[in-house]
C-alpha cells in the first residue's frame, strides 16, 4: 500500500487542507502581507464585553442605511484598556459604548482557533468630539432656524418658585447637590420637589428626557428644572438632541437647565428659560428668588409700620392739642362772661334800675346786631336769661330793636289769678307772700313787688308758661 502525508490526504486526486492547515495558511498569508503594521479604522461599535480578566471585547461592524456591510471582532488586552482609559479619561465611558461610532488603530490578528480580530492599541477620541460638535452645530442651525430658543424663554417666571419639578438621575452627585442645597438653605424656605427620573446619559437618555419634561408640565409646577452633573462633552452630547430642543419650545412652565461644568453649554440651555453653569447655581437662584421676596415683604411692612406710627404719633399730638383747647377754652370764655355778668349785676344792683331800662343803653348791649336776630330765633329768650345762662359769644356790641321790644314784651305778661307763687323756689317766703297778697297783673309788677333781680325774671318766665 502506498504511503501518505499524515497532513495531507489524496481523495480522488484532489488536495484537502485540514482546518488547522487552512488557518495557519492563512494567518501566515496575514503575517507576510501586514506583518507589524498599524492601521487606523472607523467602525460602529455593536457590543462591548468587559472579561473579569481586564480584557474588553467589541463586535464591531459597518452599516449603510441600515445594511450591514461588514463585521469583525475587537479586543484590547487589559494593560491596553488601562491606557486607553487613561487617555480618554472621563470619556472613556461615553466611547466605548454600543452604538458609538470610533477610529482606532489596531493590527490584524488571525488566530487558528479564534479567526480574525483586531487588537486595539489607541482610541483617537478627537474623531468624535469632531463629530459631536459638527452635530451640535447643525442642531444649533436648526434651532436658529425654527426661532426655538425664544418659546421658553417668553414664558412668566412666578416671583416665588414653590413647587420644582425636578429631571434628572437620583443618586447623582449634581442630584444630590441640587436638593441638597434647595432643601437644607439657611434661611429655612420650605419648597415642594416632584422628582420626575430620567437617564440623562447614553443613547435613550434624550427620549426619556422628553418623557420626562411631557409629565412636569402636567404637575402644575412653578418651574422645571434639569441638571446633570459634570461630565465628558460625550457624555452631555443627549443635551443637543434636535426632539429635546423641540420638546422643551412646546412646553408651557419655565425650563431651568444646570448641566455639567462651566466650561459646558448645550443645546437644551440654548433654548430653555434660563440655564446656569452647574445644579448648584440653580439651587442658589430658587432660593435667592424666595429670599428677595421676603426681603421685599420685610421692607414693605417696616416702611408701612414707619408710616403708621407716624400718624398715630402726629394724631396724638392733635389729639392732646385739641383736648387741652377744649377744656381751657370754655374755662376762660366763662370766666370771661361771668366777670362781665357780675359788672352788669353790680352796675344794676347800685343803680335800682329796671332790666328794661338797663338793656336799653346802648352801651350795655350784650349781642352783636348782626349776630342777634339768629341768636334769638335759635335760642329760647327766657333761657337766655336764667340764673345759668351761659353765653358763649364773644364781645359785648349793640342788640338790634327787637331785642328790647321783646324785652318790653315780657315784663307785660299776664299772670294768671290762679298761679301758684309758692312754687317759686328762688324767691323768699317774704316776697311770696307780697306776691300772694298783691296778686300782680303782669310779669314787671311781679318782679318789682317781690325786689328780685332782673335775672329772675326768665324764672318767672318759665313757671308762666308751663301754668295752663
Amino acid at each position: 500500500m502506498e504511503s501518505r502525508s499524515p497532513e495531507i490526504n489524496t481523495v480522488e486526486d484532489r488536495r484537502v487542507f485540514t482546518l488547522f492547515q487552512l488557518n495557519r495558511s492563512i494567518k501566515n498569508a496575514l503575517e507576510a502581507k501586514t506583518g507589524s503594521a498599524d492601521f487606523w479604522v472607523k467602525a460602529e461599535i455593536a457590543k462591548v464585553t468587559h472579561s473579569r480578566s481586564g480584557h474588553v471585547y467589541f463586535d464591531l461592524v459597518e452599516e449603510s442605511n441600515g445594511i450591514r456591510k461588514a463585521a469583525i471582532k475587537a479586543m484590547l488586552w487589559r494593560k491596553t484598556f488601562e491606557k486607553v482609559k487613561a487617555d480618554l479619561g472621563e470619556s472613556y465611558t461615553s466611547v466605548l459604548k454600543n452604538g458609538s461610532e470610533i477610529i482606532f488603530q489596531c493590527r490584524v490578528k488571525f488566530s487558528e482557533i479564534h479567526g480574525l480580530s483586531l487588537d486595539i492599541s489607541k482610541i483617537d477620541l478627537s474623531f468624535m468630539l469632531g463629530e459631536l460638535e459638527r452635530r451640535k452645530a447643525e442642531t444649533l442651525a436648526k434651532v436658529k432656524e425654527e426661532g426655538l430658543q425664544h418659546k421658553n424663554s417668553a414664558l412668566k417666571l412666578p416671583t416665588v418658585l414653590h413647587r420644582i419639578a425636578l429631571i434628572g438621575s437620583p443618586g447623582t452627585s449634581g442630584f444630590r447637590d441640587f436638593t441638597h442645597h434647595v432643601l437644607h438653605n439657611e434661611w429655612l424656605f420650605r419648597f415642594e420637589i416632584k422628582v420626575f427620573p430620567a437617564s440623562v446619559q447614553g443613547k435613550d437618555a434624550a427620549a426619556q428626557i422628553c418623557n420626562s419634561l411631557d409629565k412636569a408640565n402636567e404637575s402644575n409646577s412653578d418651574v422645571i428644572v434639569l441638571i446633570r452633573g459634570g461630565g465628558s462633552p460625550l457624555d452631555l452630547d443627549c443635551f443637543n438632541d434636535i426632539q429635546l430642543a423641540i420638546k422643551i419650545g412646546e412646553l408651557t412652565t419655565p425650563v431651568l437647565t444646570g448641566i455639567g461644568h462651566e466650561t459646558d453649554f448645550s443645546i437644551a440651555d440654548f433654548v430653555a428659560h434660563r440655564y446656569f453653569k452647574t445644579p448648584t447655581d440653580v439651587g442658589d437662584f430658587v432660593v435667592d428668588k424666595s429670599l428677595m421676596f421676603s426681603s421685599m415683604l420685610i421692607d414693605i411692612a417696616t416702611r408701612i409700620g414707619s408710616r403708621s406710627k407716624t400718624i398715630i404719633n402726629r394724631e396724638k399730638t392733635n389729639l392732646s392739642s385739641a383736648k387741652t383747647t377744649l377744656l381751657d377754652l370754655p374755662i376762660r370764655l366763662l370766666h370771661k362772661e361771668t366777670t362781665s355778668l357780675d359788672k352788669i349785676k353790680v352796675d344794676l344792683d347800685s343803680k335800682k334800675i329796671s332790666l328794661t331800662d338797663y338793656l336799653k343803653r346802648p352801651e350795655n348791649t350784650i349781642f352783636n346786631c348782626n349776630q342777634g336776630q339768629a341768636i334769638l330765633e335759635k335760642y329760647p329768650y327766657e333761657y337766655l336769661f336764667t340764673a345759668e345762662t351761659d353765653i358763649k359769644y364773644e364781645g359785648y356790641v349793640k342788640i338790634e330793636n327787637a331785642r328790647v321790644n321783646k324785652l318790653m314784651k315780657m315784663e307785660a305778661v299776664k299772670i294768671p289769678n290762679l298761679f301758684d307763687y309758692s312754687s317759686l323756689t328762688n324767691l323768699s317766703s317774704e316776697s311770696k307772700e307780697k306776691l300772694c297778697r298783691v296778686k300782680p297783673e303782669t310779669l314787671g309788677q311781679a318782679s318789682r313787688i317781690a325786689g328780685v333781680r332782673p335775672s329772675d325774671i326768665g324764672v318767672l318766665a318759665i313757671f308762666l308758661k308751663s301754668t295752663p
